[in-house]
Formats: C-alpha cells, sequence, structure tokens
C-alpha cells in the first residue's frame, strides 16, 4: 500500500536495508512499460504492481521482472496500487476505481462524479475502500471534494461525505488518507480550506478540519498525505504542504502544535511529496528553491540538516535503517534528467546515487533490501545490495 502501512511514515516495518547495504546497490532489473510510472509500486507476495499515465496496470515478479499480466485501456494512474489479501486497488483520473484479482481479472468498476479525478491512492480499511475525490490539474472544471467508502468485495457506495457545505466546489482530496488504531482517518483538503479534515473511517463522519493558510486564489492544496505518530503520550500528525509549511497537529483536535515555513512554495511545488518519519526525524522534501531533503526535529520543527539537488524532489521518499531514498526531476522542463538517491538519516550524507535520464517522481518501494521505483520514460526499476 502507498507509505508501506497506513500511518503514511514510509518508513515499512519488513524494510531491511541499511546505509551499507544502500550504498552496494546495484541494477536487479528494469522494464519499460507504456507510459509513466508516478505513483509508488506495491511490492508484496512476490509481486511488483505498478500504474502508468497511459493507463497500464501491471504486475511483474518481483524477482525477474518478468511481466505477468497487464490491463490497459484504465485512464491514466497517477496513485500507487493497493494490494490487500487476493485484490489490487487502483484509482485514475478519468474518475474510476477498479479491483482486479491476482490474475488480473477484473472484479468491479466505479465511477465517481462527473469531471472528478482520483490522484488520491485507494485505501483499504477493514472490509471497505476509501476513495478521495478531487478535480483534474488545474481545477479545470473545479469540482466538489468528497470521500466516499465502497464495499471492498463489490464496490457499492456505503458512504459519501462532501467536504464543503451543500456539496460546493473545492476543498478536493488530493491525498492518501492516513488512519490510527482508533478507527480516525486523516486527509488534506485542497482550496479554498487547505488543511486537513479528521474523520471516521468507517461511516466517514466529520471529527474536526483545520485550516492551515488563507488561499487566497493561489491554488496551495495540501496534497501530501499526513504522517501519524506518537510524540511522547500525545499522537501527532505531521502535514507538509505545497505552500511550504510543514506543520504538526494534535491528531485527537486539530490543533497546531508548531509549524515552520521551510521553503516559498507555490501550486503543483513546495512540499509536495509526502513526508518520511523513522521514529526519531520527519523526513520532507523540497520540489520549490532551494529543492532537495530536508530532516527536522519532530518536537519543535527545527531543522537539523537539508541536503540540496539540482532538480526538485517530488519522490515521496522511503527510509530504511539509517537511510533515506528518493528520487529528483521535473514535472515541468526537461524530464530527460532525474535520478535515485540515497542518504544518510544521520546527517544527510551521500550513500550511493543512480542517473535515471529520466524524471523520477515515483516514491520508492522498500521490500527487505529491495528498492523499486518507476520513472518518467516508463521505466521501472529494481535495485538489490550486490551479492
Amino acid at each position: 500500500m502507498y507509505r508501506g502501512d497506513i500511518a503514511r511514515d514510509g518508513h515499512p516495518a519488513a524494510a531491511t536495508l541499511g546505509v551499507v547495504g544502500a550504498s552496494e546497490l546495484a541494477p536487479l532489473w528494469k522494464v519499460r512499460l507504456d507510459a509513466a510510472v508516478d505513483g509508488t509500486p506495491v511490492v508484496a507476495g512476490g509481486l511488483v504492481v505498478a500504474g502508468t499515465a497511459g493507463g497500464t496496470l501491471a504486475a511483474l515478479d518481483a524477482a525477474s521482472g518478468r511481466q505477468k499480466w497487464a490491463v490497459r485501456g484504465l485512464g491514466s494512474i497517477s496513485s500507487s496500487p493497493a494490494l490487500a489479501g487476493s485484490t489490487i486497488y487502483v484509482t485514475t483520473l478519468t474518475g474510476r476505481a477498479y479491483a482486479f484479482n491476482l490474475s488480473g481479472k477484473r472484479l468491479w468498476e466505479w465511477a465517481g462524479p462527473p469531471n472528478s479525478a482520483l490522484w488520491a491512492s485507494p485505501v483499504v480499511y477493514r472490509d471497505e475502500v476509501m476513495i478521495g475525490v478531487a478535480s483534474p490539474y488545474g481545477d479545470t472544471p473545479l469540482v466538489a471534494g468528497r470521500l466516499y467508502g465502497l464495499d471492498a468485495a463489490t464496490g457499492k457506495v456505503r458512504w459519501t461525505e462532501c467536504l464543503r457545505a451543500g456539496c460546493a466546489a473545492g476543498d478536493g482530496v488530493w491525498s492518501t488518507a492516513s488512519i490510527d488504531s482508533s478507527g480516525t482517518a486523516f486527509v488534506g483538503v485542497g482550496n479554498p480550506d487547505d488543511g486537513v479534515l479528521a474523520f471516521d473511517a468507517v461511516t466517514g463522519q466529520r471529527k474536526w478540519m483545520t485550516t492551515l493558510y488563507a488561499d487566497r486564489d493561489r491554488d496551495l492544496d495540501v496534497g501530501a498525505s499526513p504522517v501519524l505518530f506518537e510524540l511522547g503520550s500525545r499522537e501527532v500528525l505531521a502535514q507538509a504542504t505545497v505552500e511550504g509549511m510543514f506543520a504538526l497537529l494534535d491528531a485527537r483536535t486539530g490543533d497546531p502544535l508548531w509549524s515552520r515555513e521551510l521553503v516559498a512554495g507555490s501550486a503543483a511545488h513546495g512540499l509536495l511529496a509526502s513526508p518520511g518519519y523513522d521514529g526519531g526525524s520527519l523526513i520532507a522534501v523540497s520540489a520549490s528553491d532551494p529543492t532537495g531533503v530536508i530532516a527536522l526535529n519532530p518536537s519543535n520543527g527545527s531543522v537539523r540538516w537539508r541536503y540540496l539537488t539540482e532538480l526538485p524532489v517530488y519522490s515521496a521518499p522511503v527510509v530504511g535503517d539509517g537511510v533515506v531514498l528518493f528520487g529528483t526531476g521535473a514535472v515541468f522542463g526537461d524530464v530527460s534528467l532525474g535520478s535515485i538517491g540515497a542518504i544518510a538519516v544521520s546527517d544527510g550524507s551521500v550513500v550511493w546515487s543512480y542517473d535515471t535520464h529520466s524524471a523520477v517522481r515515483s516514491g520508492p518501494a522498500l521490500a527487505g533490501d529491495v528498492l523499486v521505483v518507476g520513472d518518467q520514460a516508463g521505466d521501472l526499476f529494481a535495485f538489490q545490495p550486490k551479492r
């Protein structure tokens, strides 16, 4: 699933890759798909599953990269698929959600409201699939932000919740929800409210919403996923924003505990990608100048170190054992430039890098000591330390 677990901390429990292993990463396989891979691939049960901007969902053998099956014509996929049990769920920018079995057979299809786009990854919780609805790129047109709870087995709607009164346009749900142990879900909200919403993951009932800043027609949507963790005895959530603000909120009340302006952001830039957390440091990435990776003290938001990159970072970082892995590359501009990098959590020093010759906006997936990531050219890469 997206970010490894429903806390969305980008620090998978099964990840074993450390600094030494990362320094010895070597290509395991490389496969070219039909279009850009912007979502994080899913690695589970011997499979790698990835979606493409060309509308293809592909399943590959995790050890060899050999394609097992592909389903085409689904509509552009920007999100990460979710694999739960024997079912794969995926959302598209054409406003549709699908469920497939592990052989690629379609189980159901669901269509969202007219003109909607599903940027957020599907969230599987208990026996339902949570879907976030937003506008197409550029808010053309601006549609009403909504949340849906679908029956995981049939795709039928169990509940729906509009984010604005009267289902007015705006407040799109671009981010993938996080869920805590009590069943409270948290999700970033787009303009005009630009904040975080807390709600019951089973019923969709709203608990609180906190606006982080005034949008003032700047299109500064909160598209990163909230990261949940415990700080002392308090449950908190960390939120990155395209405006450039990074904030920590009390998960029970939504009250801000601290906030820091890390960069001067803008629409589709700033701290767009979801951050990481390894239990000691929060890891943010920036697509606005100064571009790069930023480690923060979770207690007060002070900057521990910055690692500067020549290219913007739209790739949600994954954190292994003392090592952060991420991609670089543009959305706008020269997309023939890009890389995958690994730096030490302790001080941001370079551990390893690989030139992909293509923008890497996909967040890397880490399973054990195997790293899997996609790029703008449609290549899917797997790396593993040299044996």
